[in-house]
């Protein structure tokens, strides 16, 4: 263990701490998303995001000093205004399953992402990054920026705690009871959207998709109860973005697929050893 720290320059210390945060607050994300069976609600609010980043990009006009403001402020914006956009979706005011309508929403959200890339006549390999993620892109700004929004999050989490319990079995029993359903719902997306936007650089746009999923399914896989899963989910999170950099790294592999493979593989196991325990039950 020692020769392994020993490898890692003090360079990419950030870069893990913001790996295990980024992985738990995703995961922690997972929970609501995956329990409320909304998955494209974390793919559209993400590729928002990067279409944010990018536009904010062709707004910075290749100036190195505007580059990261407008392409973090970019990001924070359209992840936002998509939030609340999917606030709006509700099947008992529509024809349509929820999910479609997330879908169509995310094919909206891919083709102005790469409108957006098709749009930049300079180097795009910045931009192309975002969709795999990049370690370079974390630095100590960032990763202090992850640790508090994942602060936010918990806080979020525990001051609503019981309007999201309820929102997890089912909204319209929520605004029948009299909480405000659409209220909370609300503040989550848009807390969903900030969390994924300032995830964003470090996983991929196409690859953030997977810790939101992966990870949570996998705890609603061996664990009950609205603890263990959070807990369960959050260390799933952590432990496949932290392995998954710690293989990109070593193995000079992409950052992004490495953590959806380790990701993917957590869910497996889960799944097999779920399969094995009901056998013996």
């Amino acid at each position: 263990m020692n020769n392994i720290l020993m490898q890692l320059d003090s360079y990419f210390y950030p870069v893990i701490l913001a790996s295990i945060i980024a992985g738990a607050s995703t995961g922690l994300l997972g929970v609501f998303i995956i329990g409320m069976r909304m998955p494209f609600i974390g793919t559209c609010i993400s590729h928002a995001s990067m279409a944010g980043f990018i536009y904010g990009g062709l707004l910075a006009f290749n100036n190195p000093v505007l580059w990261p403001i407008t392409t973090s402020l970019g990001c924070v914006l359209a992840s936002v205004i998509s939030a609340v956009s999917l606030a709006t979706i509700r099947e008992d005011k529509t024809r349509l399953d929820k999910n479609v309508g997330l879908a169509i929403i995310f094919c909206l959200m891919l083709g102005i992402t790469f409108l957006g890339i098709g749009f930049n006549q300079g180097s795009r390999t910045d931009m192309l990054n975002l969709l795999w993620g990049n370690i370079l892109f974390v630095d100590r700004a960032r990763a202090i920026t992850i640790a508090v929004m994942a602060v936010v999050l918990i806080l979020f989490v525990t001051l609503f705690n019981k309007e999201m319990k309820i929102l997890l079995f089912s909204r319209s029993i929520a605004a029948a009871t009299g909480v405000h359903e659409s209220f909370v719902y609300c503040l989550f997306l848009i807390l969903c959207g900030v969390v994924l936007a300032v995830n964003l650089p470090l996983i991929g746009g196409l690859m953030i998709f997977s810790l939101i999923t992966c990870p949570a399914a996998a705890a609603y896989q061996v664990c009950t109860g609205y603890i263990p899963v959070i807990i369960t989910s959050s260390f799933f999170g952590m432990l496949s973005a932290l392995a998954g950099f710690l293989f990109s790294y070593f193995l000079n592999l992409p950052t992004g697929a490495c953590i959806v493979i380790v990701s993917v593989a957590i869910f497996a196991l889960t799944t097999i050893y779920k399969n094995i325990a009901d056998r013996h039950d």
